[in-house]
């Protein structure tokens, strides 16, 4: 089974300006009916699971950025931004993103059905 990624713009500059998210804010974003949580640090945007898999919470809800950490804001979990990886022992999936000249754009995997040729 083959798989290709969608890239879907999350921020056009020209429509939300070239800052369209604060430095080290972490919001909630929904992509083709998929939550993303979406981070902006001084390294970039992070795209990660909107939902932690130990206590269910909403990052964007609540969460933070701490030293390119993801902190859940129930139980102070904590997840890497580059891997999804936990401090618990759980994880988070993790999605592509490209900041290009006109947006910023993540990256979702879309996965050919085995009855398509």
């Amino acid at each position: 089974m083959g798989s290709k990624t969608s890239w879907v713009k999350i921020y056009d500059f020209k429509q939300h300006g070239l800052e369209p998210q604060l430095l080290n804010s972490v919001r909630s974003v929904e992509v083709e009916g998929i939550r993303i949580c979406l981070v902006y640090n001084e390294t970039g945007y992070y795209a990660l699971d909107d939902k932690c898999p130990h206590a269910g919470a909403r990052f964007g809800a609540g969460g933070w950025c701490e030293n390119g950490q993801l902190i859940c804001p129930i139980h102070r979990h904590k997840f890497n931004l580059t891997n999804g990886r936990g401090s618990q022992g759980d994880n988070v999936d993790t999605y592509p993103v490209e900041q290009r000249e006109d947006g910023v754009y993540v990256g979702l995997e879309k996965k050919k059905k085995w009855w398509l040729f």
